[in-house]
């Protein structure tokens, strides 16, 4: 079964580890000595914003990249079951953090003549299963 949440405990693990690469930020922005009395906090938070959509844009890119390296090279159709290859189409996503490239896989059924996102194998238990599987024989 697929894990659809992550447990409060993992998420301040790694909202501490992104407060560590804020330092980091803020070293590249103003180096040794930090910010000068003549920066303002507008100029501050216009940092850490950039950072913050830099990080989301990376994290999201990187795991939904490793999410479509997943996926069978022929998955099967969700109406007729035939496998249909796998291939990719670019376009901007939008996210809580801003807007980043995705390369987003999609298949298209040569029998059924229509294209689609290649679903996870099954919905977590008490999910709704939109487009439910059937086989080849079901028509």
């Amino acid at each position: 079964m697929s894990q659809r949440t992550v447990s409060a405990e993992k998420l301040q693990e790694i909202r501490e580890l992104a407060a560590q690469w804020g330092k980091i930020v803020a070293h590249r922005a103003f180096g040794d000595a930090g910010p000068g009395l003549e920066i303002d906090f507008s100029t501050l938070e216009q940092i850490a914003g950039a950072a913050t959509a830099g990080l989301t844009e990376g994290t999201l890119s990187t795991l939904l990249d490793q999410q479509a390296r997943s996926l069978p090279e022929e998955p099967a159709c969700p109406d007729c079951g035939c496998p249909c290859p796998v291939s990719y189409e670019d376009r901007t996503l939008t996210a809580k953090g801003g807007q980043l490239p995705l390369h987003e896989p999609v298949c298209h059924c040569p029998d059924c003549r229509r294209d689609f996102f290649p679903p996870p194998d099954l919905p977590a238990s008490g999910q709704p299963q939109l487009q439910p599987r059937r086989g080849r024989d079901d028509r």
